[in-house]
């Protein structure tokens, strides 16, 4: 089974500030149904990457099976780690990087390799904007999420409109069509 994941979040780069993160986990199940679940989060000291990790780590502790995970993400910096492997690389050198710096983040990214070391997840990314960015980027805002928890959103709590999810309508929450 393959799983895509879509991450977005209120802050860019490396500046740190009070930032909302969100992910919305999409899975194509053998019946043909789609699967799909969202979380976001809310904290201070935030960076695009912190967020970027949070809902990566999240997303991939509900999944108790191997599956192939595609993430989605604009944070440039995750991506590329995930795509050359450098986790890897920075638990084997006690989570330095190649200039004998500490990692950022490495308790994030230790718990993301036990969850793909776990469940024998294969994990690549996608960089750049996806089909939720727009939606998330309006949305993210506006969204209620309690500090530091990850929980499910109500559709409503989301996009309080009406309108659908990112023009999906297996997305709308208020039973429309």
């Amino acid at each position: 089974m393959t799983v895509e994941i879509y991450i977005g979040s209120t802050l860019r780069g490396s500046a740190k500030g009070i930032g909302k993160g969100m992910y919305i986990m999409r899975a194509r199940l053998a019946d043909g149904r789609v699967h799909e679940r969202m979380a976001a989060v809310e904290m201070d000291g935030a960076t695009e990457s912190r967020l970027a990790l949070y809902c990566l780590r999240d997303s991939l502790a509900r999944f108790q099976y191997s599956c192939d995970v595609r993430v989605h993400t604009e944070c440039t910096y995750v991506a590329a780690a995930i795509n050359s492997r450098w986790p890897e690389a920075w638990r084997e050198n006690g989570w330095t990087t190649g200039r004998r710096s500490k990692v950022k983040d490495s308790g994030l990214w230790r718990d993301i390799l036990w969850h793909l070391e776990d469940t024998g997840h294969t994990l690549q990314a996608v960089a750049g904007k996806h089909e939720f960015s727009f939606w998330m980027r309006a949305n993210l805002p506006r969204l209620y999420a309690p500090r530091d928890i990850f929980g499910e959103v109500a559709g409503e709590a989301l996009n309080p409109v009406g309108d659908r999810i990112g023009g999906h309508p297996e997305m709308c929450r208020h039973g429309e069509d």
